[in-house]
C-alpha cells in the first residue's frame, strides 16, 4: 500500500512536470519556427527591396553624372570661345578639351558637337581604348535623326534623353552589340542664340554589368525592363533586346510570368512587392526624364523575382533543426522530470512529517511582521522568530537562554516591566501592554525605537511571557521628516518677498496667519500686532473691499486685484490681492492668498504713461515736418525746374537764332550755362530719387538678382552698342526684398561698373556672391579705374566724388541711394578698390521682412 502510493505520487509529479514542459517546448520550437520563417522572409524582402534601390540609385546616379556632362560640355568654356571667334587657336583648344574630357571619362563611345543645320562640327570616338578625332571628311550631317530636331526645341540646361538600344549601323545591329543611351544638350553662344548641339553616347553595357554585380549578391534575378516589358537585362542573353530583333519580338515578361503580374507592375505605385504563386516580386519604376530638367519618353522597370522553390528551400532545413531539437529536448525533459519527481516525492514525505509538528506554532511565530520574543519565568529568553534576529542582530543561538534586558539599553533595564520578576512569577489574569517609549538595543550596540506589548502564557513548563517588539523607525523618521517640511514651509513662507496670509472674509477681515513680510508691508510692529488688527480699516476706498470680496465669494477666487491699502502707520500704498476661497473641515470659508506691494510699479506705470504722450507729441511733430519736407520736395521738383528750363531754352534760343552775332567765346559761355542748368535738373532727379528711396515702404518679395543684372547690363549694351565688355553673371542669385528699390540698387552698382570700364581695352564686370559664416554676401566687381582706399569713408555720401566729373560724369549720389536702399533692408555695403586696379562693392542684405 505505502509502495502503490509512493508510485501514485511519483506518476502524478512526473506528468505535471514533463506535460506542460513538452507543451510549452513544443510551443515555444513553434513560435520560434514561425518567428525564424517570418524574420527569413523579411530579410528576403529586405534584401530585394535593397537591391532594387541600390540599382535604382545606381541607375541615377549614373544618369546624374551623364547629364551634368552634357550640360558641362555645352557650356565649355572653349566651345563659348570658339563660337564667339571661330579661329584656328580656339578650335584646337576646343579639340584638346574635348579629348581631354573623353580620355578622362572613357565611358562615352561618341562625344559630338552638331550645329543647329545638324551637321558634325566635331566629333571625337573611342576606341581600342584611345579617343580619336575623326577628321572633317568623315563628319556626317545628322538633321535627320530624331534627337537633333528634339535637342535643338529645348531650352538652355535641359538634356535629352534617348531610348536605351543597341547601336546600328547600316540598318545592321552593330557586332558585339553595343547597348547605348544617348544625352543630348542644346548650345547657346555668349549673345544667348542657339547654335547647335551636343551629343553623347554612353557605353550602357557598363550600367548594365553593374547591375548584375548587384544581382549576383542577392537570392533572386534582378532584370532591367523597358516600357512594353521587353528585357534590357535579363538572366539569359538571348531573352534581351527583343524589341530589336524580328524573331524575339515574343520574349517579353507578359508571356514569361503572365500579363496578370505585369499589369501589376504597370498598374502598381512606383515602388512594390507583393508574393505571387509565382514567387516574390519586387519592382520599380525609373523615368530618366522626371528625375532631373530632362526631356525624353523612355521609362525603365527594375523586377527582381525569387521562386517560390527558391523560398521553400530557404525555411526546409530551419524545419529540419527545430523537429531534431524537438525529440533531443523532449527526451531530456521527460529524464528531468522524472528526478525531480522523484526528489520532490521524498521532500514532501520528508515536510509533512515536519509540518505535522511545527506547523502551527512556526507559522505563527515566522510570519508575523514583528519581532517576537518568549521568556520564561527568571526573564530567560527560550524562543525568538526571524524579525527579532534581522532587527537586534543576534542569531539565534545567541540569544536563547539569555537575558532579555540584553535586548534593551542599560538604562531601561531597572524600570522597564521586562526586569520585573515578581510580575512575570505572578499569576497572569490579563495581558500586560506597555505603552511608554523605549529603544531596542542592536548587538553593535546602535539603538532604535520600539513598541512593546506583553502578553502573559501559562503552560506546562511554567509561565512564559509573549513579548511583540515593533520597530518604530520608520514612523519616527517620518514624524521628524514631517516636522522638517513644517519648518521649511515656515521658513519658505517668512522668507518670501510677497505678502502671504489667510483670513476670515467677514465684517473684520482678520488675519488668520501672515508671514513676515505681511508685517513689513502693513508696518506692524509684531505679527501679533497684525493678527489683532482690523483689515477693514485698512482699505482706503471700502468700494474696493466690497468689491473684492463680492468676487472672490461668487468666481471662488481673485486674481491680481489692484486695491489701495494704508499700513498702520498711516501710509498709503498699492497692493496686488490674488486669493483663493477654502472651506474647513468645519464648512466655515477663509481665503489663502498673496500680496505685493505695487507702489513702485504704479509709479513707474505713470512716468511711461508721461513718457508715451510725449513721444505722440514728438511724432506729431516729425509728422509735420515730413509733410513740410514733402511740400519742400514738390517744390523742388517743380518751382526750380522752371527757371532751370528758362535757362537751357533760351541759351538754345540763343544759340540757334543769333548764333551769327556771337563770338567763339559768346558760344562757349552760352554752352557753359546750358551744362550747368541740365547739370542742376540732374542733382534734382537724383535728390528726388534719394528723398524717395527714405520714404519708399518696402514690398516684400522674392527678388532674381540674377535677372535683374542681366537686364540692367542688355540696356547698357543698348546704350553703349560700340563698347565690348564681358559680362559674368552667377545665376541663381535670388533674395527678399522691394523689386523696385533693389533694381534702382543694381542699375547704381552696375551703371558705375560700366561708366569706370570705359577707359579699360578689355574691360570685365563681374555679378555673384559667396557664403562666410552662414551669411550670403553679394558683389559687383570691375577691372576699371578703382579709387584710393583713404578716401573710402566718402564713398557714400551725397555729392561725394573720387573722380574728376569732367573724365567720368555723374552727379555723386547714386551710391548714397544704394546705401540708402540696402540699409533700408536691414543690410551693409562696404567696398575694396585700388587705383587703375577695379573696385569690388560688397553687400549683404538682410532678407527678412519687418513689420
Amino acid at each position: 500500500m505505502k509502495l502503490y502510493r509512493w508510485g501514485y505520487q511519483f506518476i502524478r509529479y512526473f506528468l505535471f512536470l514533463c506535460i506542460p514542459l513538452v507543451l510549452l517546448l513544443a510551443a515555444m520550437l513553434w513560435f520560434v519556427f514561425h518567428t525564424q520563417e517570418d524574420a527569413a522572409m523579411e530579410i528576403i524582402q529586405a534584401n530585394e527591396r535593397l537591391s532594387i534601390q541600390l540599382s535604382e540609385r545606381t541607375i541615377e546616379a549614373k544618369l546624374d553624372v551623364l547629364r551634368n556632362d552634357a550640360l558641362y560640355l555645352a557650356e565649355l568654356s572653349s566651345l563659348q570661345q570658339w563660337l564667339d571667334g571661330g579661329s584656328s587657336a580656339t578650335q584646337a583648344h576646343l579639340t584638346a578639351d574635348f579629348l581631354a574630357f573623353a580620355q578622362h571619362r572613357q565611358f562615352y563611345d561618341q562625344i559630338r558637337f552638331l550645329d543647329e543645320r545638324g551637321q558634325e562640327v566635331m566629333r571625337v570616338d573611342f576606341n581600342a581604348g584611345q579617343p580619336a578625332v575623326i577628321p572633317m571628311e568623315q563628319l556626317q550631317n545628322r538633321s535627320k535623326r530624331y534627337y537633333v530636331q528634339n535637342t535643338l526645341a529645348l531650352n538652355k540646361k535641359t538634356v535629352l534623353i534617348s531610348p536605351f538600344d543597341l547601336t546600328v549601323e547600316h540598318g545592321v545591329i552593330k557586332q558585339p552589340i553595343k547597348p547605348t543611351i544617348r544625352l543630348s544638350a542644346p548650345v547657346f553662344d555668349s549673345k544667348k542664340q542657339k547654335r547647335g548641339l551636343i551629343v553623347l553616347n554612353y557605353q550602357g553595357q557598363r550600367l548594365l554589368d553593374r547591375l548584375r554585380e548587384i544581382s549576383r549578391q542577392s537570392l533572386g534575378h534582378l532584370w532591367l525592363l523597358n516600357a512594353q516589358g521587353y528585357w534590357l537585362l535579363g538572366s539569359r542573353p538571348e531573352m534581351e533586346w527583343g524589341f530589336m530583333y524580328p524573331e524575339r519580338q515574343t520574349m517579353r515578361f507578359d508571356h514569361e510570368f503572365g500579363e496578370e503580374v505585369w499589369l501589376s507592375i504597370l498598374g502598381g505605385p512606383e515602388i512594390g512587392q507583393w508574393m505571387h504563386e509565382k514567387g516574390l516580386f519586387t519592382y520599380a519604376k525609373v523615368k530618366p526624364a522626371e528625375l532631373y530638367n530632362s526631356l525624353g519618353s523612355e521609362h525603365w522597370i527594375l523586377v527582381s523575382q525569387i521562386s517560390s522553390s527558391i523560398l521553400a528551400a530557404s525555411t526546409a532545413e530551419n524545419s529540419r533543426n527545430l523537429i531534431i531539437a524537438f525529440m533531443v529536448l523532449t527526451l531530456l525533459l521527460m529524464l528531468l522530470s522524472g528526478v525531480i519527481a522523484h526528489y520532490a516525492v521524498r521532500r514532501q514525505q520528508a515536510e509533512n512529517r515536519v509540518r505535522a509538528r511545527e506547523a502551527q506554532f512556526r507559522g505563527l511565530l515566522e510570519s508575523a511582521p514583528d519581532a517576537i520574543v518568549i521568556a520564561d519565568q527568571h526573564g530567560c529568553i527560550t524562543r525568538v522568530n526571524a524579525q527579532t534576529e534581522k532587527w537586534f542582530g543576534y542569531s539565534r543561538n545567541e540569544l536563547l537562554g539569555r537575558p532579555i534586558e540584553q535586548l534593551l539599553p542599560e538604562r531601561f533595564h531597572e524600570t522597564h516591566p521586562f526586569a520585573r520578576q515578581q510580575d512575570i512569577a505572578g499569576p497572569f489574569t490579563y495581558p500586560v501592554k506597555v505603552g511608554a517609549e523605549l529603544y531596542g538595543q542592536h548587538k553593535d550596540g546602535s539603538e532604535f525605537p520600539i513598541e512593546i506589548s506583553l502578553s502573559p502564557l501559562q503552560t506546562e513548563q511554567g509561565p512564559l511571557i509573549t513579548s511583540i517588539i515593533r520597530n518604530i523607525s520608520a514612523r519616527k523618521q517620518a514624524e521628524e521628516a514631517k516636522r522638517r517640511v513644517e519648518i521649511r514651509y515656515r521658513d519658505l513662507i517668512n522668507n518670501l518677498p510677497i505678502g502671504v496670509f489667510r483670513n476670515k472674509p467677514d465684517t473684520y477681515g482678520r488675519f488668520l496667519e501672515i508671514n513676515q513680510a505681511m508685517v513689513d508691508i502693513f508696518e506692524a510692529d509684531s505679527v501679533e500686532q497684525l493678527l489683532s488688527y482690523r483689515l477693514s480699516e485698512s482699505y482706503c476706498d471700502a468700494a474696493d473691499r466690497k468689491a473684492y470680496i463680492d468676487k472672490v465669494t461668487s468666481q471662488g477666487s481673485a486674481k491680481n486685484v489692484e486695491i489701495r491699502f494704508r499700513t498702520l502707520k498711516g501710509r498709503e500704498f498699492y497692493a496686488s490681492v490674488t486669493s483663493v476661497m477654502r472651506r474647513d473641515p468645519c464648512g466655515e470659508i477663509y481665503l489663502d492668498g498673496i500680496l505685493e506691494d505695487i507702489t513702485a510699479r504704479k509709479e513707474n506705470e505713470y512716468r511711461i504713461q508721461l513718457l508715451n504722450e510725449n513721444i505722440q507729441a514728438r511724432s506729431k511733430e516729425l509728422e509735420t515736418v515730413n509733410r513740410e519736407l514733402e511740400a519742400f520736395s514738390y517744390s523742388v521738383s517743380h518751382d526750380l525746374r522752371a527757371p532751370l528750363r528758362a535757362l537751357d531754352g533760351f541759351s538754345r534760343t540763343l544759340l540757334d537764332d543769333y548764333a551769327d552775332r556771337l563770338d567763339e567765346r559768346g558760344h562757349d559761355r552760352l554752352y557753359r550755362i546750358r551744362a550747368a542748368a541740365q547739370r542742376m535738373a540732374e542733382l534734382i532727379d537724383d535728390l528726388l530719387k534719394l528723398s524717395r528711396v527714405t520714404r519708399t515702404e518696402l514690398k516684400w518679395e522674392t527678388v532674381d538678382l540674377t535677372q535683374l543684372a542681366e537686364e540692367i547690363i542688355s540696356m547698357l549694351q543698348q546704350i553703349e552698342p560700340e563698347r565690348h565688355v564681358k559680362c559674368l553673371i552667377q545665376s541663381g542669385l535670388t533674395t527678399r526684398g522691394d523689386t523696385q528699390l533693389l533694381r534702382i540698387m543694381m542699375d547704381n552698382l552696375l551703371s558705375n561698373a560700366w561708366k569706370f570700364t570705359g577707359q579699360c581695352r578689355e574691360a570685365l564686370i563681374e555679378v555673384g556672391c559667396t557664403v562666410k559664416e552662414d551669411k550670403i554676401i553679394y558683389f559687383v566687381r570691375d577691372n576699371g579705374a578703382g579709387f584710393d582706399m583713404a578716401y573710402a569713408d566718402k564713398l557714400f555720401g551725397a555729392f561725394q566724388r573720387l573722380h574728376d566729373a569732367n573724365e567720368y560724369p555723374g552727379t555723386g549720389i547714386g551710391l548714397a541711394t544704394v546705401q540708402r536702399v540696402i540699409h533700408k533692408h536691414g543690410g551693409c555695403i562696404w567696398a575694396e578698390s585700388a587705383i587703375n586696379q577695379g573696385a569690388t562693392f560688397y553687400f549683404i542684405l538682410d532678407g527678412k521682412e519687418r513689420v
